[in-house]
């Protein structure tokens, strides 16, 4: 499950005049993907980021913090295409609003990665990953009392690297290297709570069907055992909180 950004996170003193009507859009987006509506969020997000355009502009804060929240919800209905789209234009908003090493800019960069990857554009999406760790080594050298936080999603944008080259090295018949890249990935992925469940289930089942590949059939049992009990501890878990279980 994607975490959507707030309005007011975005707004500055310039932007007082936002209309009631593009607060109500917001909050229901928010109300819809909370109860699984996607497809309908997907819908009234447009309208939302249409009028923020007209009212902030394409090129401000708040019209990219909507822009963001469009390209995960894409995402959360694998249109990887539109959210590629979305993420570019927020990547390049941000530059230009925040500089390249902000956070913020690095997120739309990872975010980025992922569309690509998923279209399996592993080239293009390694490149994105790693624009998005180069912003936080930046922001950590520069601000330090924000550099443990900075660290652990460094940490997650490495796994996404590794993991998309895992993809790549599958691809080229390198198995023994990319199931190490799958067991380093899936590590840091399940340690980290901000990784859906389902994808770690996924990952798990990749390196799997590689160990299958290979013959080892005793640890990719194994593995496949883990990912079920992964799956079955999410199927288990409150709908609203099941990315986290």
């Amino acid at each position: 499950m994607v975490v959507l950004v707030g309005l007011a996170s975005a707004w500055t003193a310039t932007a007082v005049a936002q209309s009631p009507e593009l607060h109500a859009l917001h909050a229901r987006v928010m109300q819809l993907y909370a109860s699984g509506h996607t497809a309908e969020a997907v819908v009234v997000a447009e309208r939302a980021l249409a009028l923020a355009t007209v009212e902030f502009g394409g090129d401000h804060a708040s019209t990219a913090a909507l822009a963001f929240n469009l390209a995960r919800l894409h995402g959360e209905l694998e249109q990887w295409g539109q959210a590629e789209d979305l993420y570019r234009r927020v990547a390049a908003v941000r530059s230009d609003i925040l500089g390249d090493s902000h956070p913020e800019t690095g997120e739309a960069h990872a975010g980025l990665g992922e569309a690509l990857a998923k279209q399996a554009r592993y080239g293009e999406a390694e490149k994105s990953y790693w624009r998005a760790l180069d912003t936080l080594a930046v922001e950590a050298a520069r601000n330090p009392h924000v550099a443990n936080r900075l660290n652990l999603l460094a940490g997650l944008y490495r796994a996404q690297a590794v993991y998309n080259r895992a993809h790549q090295l599958v691809a080229e018949a390198r198995l023994v290297d990319a199931e190490l890249m799958y067991l380093s990935a899936v590590t840091v992925f399940e340690a980290n709570d901000s990784v859906d469940r389902a994808d770690v289930v996924a990952a798990l089942g990749r390196r799997a069907a590689v160990l299958r590949t290979l013959g080892r059939d005793a640890e990719a049992a194994a593995v496949e055992t883990h990912a079920a009990a992964v799956e079955r501890g999410r199927a288990n878990c409150p709908k609203a909180l099941r990315a986290a279980c």
